[in-house]
């Protein structure tokens, strides 16, 4: 559960004009089991420490903290935020804090068990925070300011029939967006989703428009496509960027008037059926691997791109919770600290699989840093000072870690680059000295 704790409600006179909306400064805060907003005084400082949250902002219920643990301060220039001596340390974008330090929007603050990310939101961020956590749109209540004014404005186009693009990275959440979409639309039909990469191209018209018998050599008899099965429903288009420019066409013909003809067929059917697309690509124009302009205008008036996991850390430990499903009771924090420092090159869907391989690995209901997948667990090193890391390299992955990240990552030898900071030609050399095959995990 959620709640919001005030302070005052504005940010340092200093850093505001009389052109931009009034901001507050707010600490989003999440441990395994709560979620805590505590907004920051606009002058003076907040001390935060161990003690009962029904004492106020400045307490946490964790056995981890001081009793005094940091303090931010509000100044002239913005927010800064110090240590006290505590036990355990702060650790601010990785690295322990030394220091007096100015906090930047969106800097991650991790003490004891709390995960706190720093924020300078809007009212209208303020209110969709709040819409969310009493009406969950999606898998769980959204802490993003960011996501959780993409969850208002679709809370809203989910009320009419116009069409829908979705634009963001592999495993982002589209289709969670999408089947979110539908059940707000109040529609009677069914939800369909149709992955554009997994059809060959000569069978995209025909899974699509469904085709008489006799149109094709192995069309025996008549077959519905996915746009008739939606009919009263919502149809997604995922990867929609991969289609063919002429496919494309097809479906922006339709689009216009609801019409279609089966393969094999003169006769137009109309359908109610109301379209979502999705895709990993933002380029517009003509030539391979771009959306016709066309097209994007036709699916609304502006692409509603969903962020990254990295840009909104406030939900790794809630959605930690939501895929572990009960099983877990307690994480160890130099794990949610690795989990929290990862990159996450394919998002919610990587970190879904990666609790489920962390519960198989884990004997009981608490979850260690060892039970993480190397390239994760690398996190907290990587997240030291430049200086550390030119003194200590990582290490190599042994054979067992390169396959178990060839499988996380399906087969894909850049991905896995990515997820191990290293250059595409090193992990391939690993790959060919333990003789490993990637094409065995894709797919």
């Amino acid at each position: 559960m959620r709640s919001v704790d005030k302070a005052q409600d504005t940010e340092p006179e200093e850093s505001r004009s009389r052109n931009t909306p009034r901001r507050h400064a707010v600490l989003l805060t999440s441990s395994f089991g709560s979620r805590r907003e505590v907004r920051l005084p606009g002058e003076g400082s907040l001390t935060i420490g161990r003690g009962s949250p029904t004492s106020g902002p400045r307490f946490f219920e964790d056995r981890l903290l001081s009793r005094e643990h940091l303090r931010i301060t509000a100044t002239p220039r913005g927010y800064e935020i110090e240590d006290l001596g505590s036990t355990n340390g702060t650790f601010l974008d990785g690295p322990r804090l030394e220091r007096p330090t100015r906090l930047s929007n969106g800097a991650l603050v991790l003490f004891g068990n709390q995960v706190a990310v720093f924020r300078l939101v809007a009212d209208a961020e303020l209110s969709a925070l709040e819409q969310d956590a009493a009406a969950p749109f999606g898998l769980i209540s959204t802490s993003s300011p960011a996501l959780a004014l993409i969850y208002a404005r679709l809370r809203k186009l989910a009320r009419t029939d116009a069409e829908l693009l979705l634009v963001g990275e592999t495993g982002v959440g589209k289709e969670v967006c999408a089947r979110a979409v539908h059940r707000a639309s109040g529609r009677a039909g069914r939800f369909v989703a149709i992955n554009c990469t997994a059809l060959p191209a000569s069978l995209v018209e025909s899974e699509l428009f469904g085709y008489l018998a006799g149109a094709h050599s192995t069309a025996r008899t008549a077959k519905p496509g996915l746009v008739e099965a939606a009919d009263g429903g919502t149809l997604l288009l995922d990867e929609i960027g991969d289609m063919a420019p002429e496919l494309q066409t097809k479906i922006f013909r339709f689009l216009q008037d609801r019409t279609f003809s089966p393969l094999g067929s003169t006769k137009p059917r109309r359908v109610d059926v109301r379209v979502i697309a999705a895709t990993t690509r933002q380029a517009i124009g003509l030539g391979v691997g771009a959306l016709r302009g066309d097209l994007v205008a036709r699916l609304g008036a502006e692409p509603i791109v969903i962020p990254p996991l990295r840009k909104r850390p406030e939900e790794i430990l809630p959605l930690v919770e939501r895929f572990a499903e009960g099983a877990l009771h307690e994480i160890e924090p130099a794990a949610v600290r690795a989990l929290c420092l990862y990159g996450w090159p394919l998002n919610v869907r990587e970190l879904q699989k990666t609790i489920a391989h962390a519960l198989a690995l884990s004997t009981g209901v608490h979850l260690r840093l060892e039970h993480l997948p190397a390239s994760i667990r690398g996190a907290l090193q990587r997240g030291a000072p430049m200086e550390v890391r030119r003194r200590d390299p990582r290490p190599a992955p042994d054979a067992n870690e390169l396959e178990q990240l060839l499988k996380q990552h399906d087969g894909n030898v850049a991905s896995v680059a990515r997820a191990l900071d290293r250059k595409w030609n090193v992990v391939w050399r690993w790959v060919v000295k333990y003789k490993l095959r990637p094409e065995r995990f894709r797919g």
